[in-house]
């Protein structure tokens, strides 16, 4: 997945969720989505707010969103941990 891809992602899934109303799902996103910078913390922080998302709003997504998330997690991990 690429950047490009990413972020499409994760808007189809913010408009799925805002669709279904899980208001749980987008309180968890919203803090870290869009990305307000570029910068290491700045994905971190939208990182984080994915493993929220898959830890506290479980109930409300499907099991394909979860597959998707743990995705657009994976791809984010070597740009928040590049030493």
């Amino acid at each position: 997945m690429n950047e490009q891809e990413l972020f499409r992602t994760l808007q189809r899934l913010v408009e799925a969720w805002c669709d279904r109303r899980a208001l749980q799902a987008l309180r968890c996103i919203l803090r870290g989505y869009p990305l307000a910078n570029r910068l290491t913390d700045g994905w971190a922080e939208l990182m984080t707010a994915l493993k929220d998302v898959r830890s506290f709003a479980r109930q409300e997504i499907t099991p394909e969103e979860a597959r998707l998330i743990d995705e657009c997690v994976r791809m984010i991990e070597p740009i928040v941990y590049r030493s």
